[in-house]
């Protein structure tokens, strides 16, 4: 039996993980981290991974940015693998995360669904046929109105796929005070906030009288939470290092 704690427990992805695991024969969570603490839940919730006095078999990762500092030290001090999904971390962030990937497994993924991770490969290898032919490439995501960070992770992922193949791109995030052409080496990437949209990402490549779509729709959050659970049995039995879902199986 391995023995989860979930870090950003009662936030919606929290709840979510919660339920399905309570299900799960091979997987129990035996704390929880949250400030809020509005929610019953099954196990006992701490506001601070720092009084959490229970110890698991690995961390799952929804939180706020602002707790991951302290998360990453817990997890060194603890040597407990980390599923680390939450988006919107900073540069100095980014680097905590790598830093403590040289002590403990962790897995850093902005999007745990498959089928995004699928998007990935395919997008490579479309940009290495249709850039080098003239296509400009613009990214669209949308999603629910609750949504702090813009652009979300994925898009940013996406936009470091397309700059991993063509080099020297520029990244335009508002074209409203640019009063210019659009140059080739430009990719532009639109946030759009409304309703309850779980996660949509399209990538376009317009060409001379045609253009190609790549789309990838969240009909729910369990497409994540899946990949999440999924995750975190792979990454118990690991040695330290930083992992996505491409380098974990």
């Amino acid at each position: 039996m391995i023995k989860a704690i979930m870090h950003g427990c009662n936030g919606k992805m929290g709840q979510v993980i919660s339920h399905i695991i309570e299900e799960d024969d091979a997987m129990e969570l035996v704390a929880g981290i949250d400030l809020f603490d509005g929610i019953q839940n099954s196990y006992p919730v701490f506001k601070s991974i720092k009084e959490c006095g229970i110890k698991g078999d690995v961390v799952i990762d929804f939180a706020n940015p602002a707790a991951v500092k302290e998360l990453l030290e817990y997890c060194i001090n603890t040597r407990t693998p980390l599923v680390q999904c939450t988006t919107g971390l900073n540069e100095e962030q980014k680097d905590l995360v790598k830093k403590a990937s040289e002590s403990i497994p962790v897995l850093n993924s902005a999007n745990m669904s498959l089928g995004v991770n699928t998007l990935f490969s395919i997008l490579k290898e479309v940009t290495k046929i249709l850039a080098p032919a003239g296509y400009d490439i613009e990214i669209v995501e949308k999603h629910h109105n609750q949504k702090i960070d813009a652009p979300s992770g994925t898009a940013k992922l996406l936009y470091e796929v397309i700059e991993e193949e063509i080099g020297e791109t520029t990244p335009i995030y508002d074209r409203s005070a640019l009063h210019e052409k659009r140059t080739h080496d430009q990719v532009g990437i639109q946030a759009m906030r409304g309703g309850t949209i779980f996660g949509e990402h399209t990538v376009m490549f317009a060409g001379i009288d045609e253009i190609i779509e790549i789309k990838h729709t969240a009909l729910s959050k369990e497409v994540f939470v899946q990949g999440a659970i999924s995750a975190a049995y792979a990454l118990n039995d690991k040695e330290k290092g930083l992992y996505t879902l491409k380098t974990l199986y």
